[in-house]
């Protein structure tokens, strides 16, 4: 009886010791190790013992103390960090051994309270390594910080960053996936929009991409951004042919940004394909009019009316690229080009297509206005 009472005193005893701040030989003599005899080695050897100790089932002192005075100062960001996830698991209420005081003078007294501060040093060294391995062209490797930077903190960045180093390698998949996961957080966030819409008009699919520029739109601030939105806009006006809406957003960019040859350029390019559209419809025609023994009014007359369009045109798209051309500050070849092709274009349809169209209206007695 007296056997079976001691034996419940006992396990009543560890269970408490479990639940509190109960010490053991191994955690004690980890703590020195460390603190006085600085041997991180020894300390982590004794601290992990005493991790899996029954004593320290709930205390979350031990995984703490690995993750701040061991594997810290070590710069193990994956011990680390899993060692605030057992801490946090095992007593995110517990009183610190040693509370800090963070700069606006906020005394950090409990686990809750330290791990955030701690995690994000850990993103913070995670995401600039990141950054480093970018610059230096290791993209694979930078996906593996980043990747591990997301089970770390969930970050908008995080998935941002991930999606951009996914197109590199051209993985557009997983890239999506990071991108839907900031929608998830944050469903006006701009630059995920943005993306999102790059990679709907890379693949095609251009109303997709109008819908993430224009929700883009609606959210975004900084005006740099809003230019590279409203940019890609009117190229999706352009190729779906819109090119009212073409022609009055571009006017409008134009207006706050006079000093930006690309756009100058890109309203050149415009008028351009207004040109080359018209010029097309007119030569069917003037091909149509030589090939047939007998004169079509008609036609003679849309030919006519288009090669009249196609010039004026013409003329929009060289005042443009000129207009390019007069604010770059470094010599651009495709702007020579394009203004090239917009000076041999316009001499033709004056020199030989709208003149033909007359010399044929006046053999046939077509009134051409």
């Amino acid at each position: 009886m007296n056997k079976m009472i001691i034996l419940s005193i006992l396990t009543i005893f560890v269970i408490s010791c479990a639940g509190s701040n109960a010490t053991t030989m191994e955690y004690r003599s980890a703590t020195t190790a460390v603190r006085s005899e600085r041997d991180l080695n020894k300390g982590e050897k004794y601290a992990l013992k005493a991790l899996d100790m029954v004593e320290h089932a709930n205390d979350a002192r031990v995984a703490y103390f690995l993750a701040i005075e061991i594997y810290k100062p070590r710069k193990n960001w994956v011990e680390m960090n899993r060692m605030l996830d057992i801490a946090m698991q095992r007593n995110p209420e517990q009183a610190l051994d040693r509370p800090f005081r963070l700069d606006d003078g906020t005394v950090v007294k409990t686990i809750s309270e330290s791990v955030p501060i701690y995690k994000e040093q850990i993103w913070m060294n995670l995401f600039n390594q990141t950054v480093d391995l970018v610059d230096a062209g290791k993209n694979e490797e930078a996906l593996e910080k980043i990747n591990f930077a997301k089970t770390v903190l969930e970050k908008i960045d995080n998935f941002i960053t991930a999606s951009l180093l996914y197109i590199q390698i051209e993985d557009i998949k997983k890239a999506k996936e990071d991108l839907n996961s900031v929608l998830k957080i944050d469903s006006n966030n701009v630059r995920a929009l943005q993306i999102f819409g790059d990679l709907e008009f890379q693949e095609s699919n251009l109303n997709g991409a109008m819908t993430y520029y224009k929700k883009a739109l609606k959210n975004a601030k900084n005006q740099n951004t809003l230019n590279d939105l409203n940019k890609s806009l009117i190229f999706i006006y352009v190729e779906l042919e819109n090119y009212d809406e073409a022609i009055t957003l571009s006017e409008e960019l134009l207006s706050n940004n006079l000093d930006d040859p690309d756009i100058f350029f890109n309203v050149g390019v415009i008028y351009q394909r207004l040109a080359s559209k018209y010029y097309d419809k007119g030569f069917d025609d003037y091909n149509a009019i030589n090939a047939s023994e007998n004169i079509d009014a008609s036609a003679v007359k849309s030919a006519y009316k288009n090669f009249k369009n196609a010039y004026e045109m013409t003329q929009q798209a060289l005042n443009y690229f000129m207009d390019s051309s007069m604010v770059e500050e470094d010599e651009n070849n495709s702007t020579d080009v394009a203004i090239k092709d917009m000076r041999r274009l316009r001499k033709n349809l004056k020199e030989i297509y709208i003149p033909s169209m007359e010399k044929i209206s006046t053999d046939n007695n077509i009134e051409l206005n």
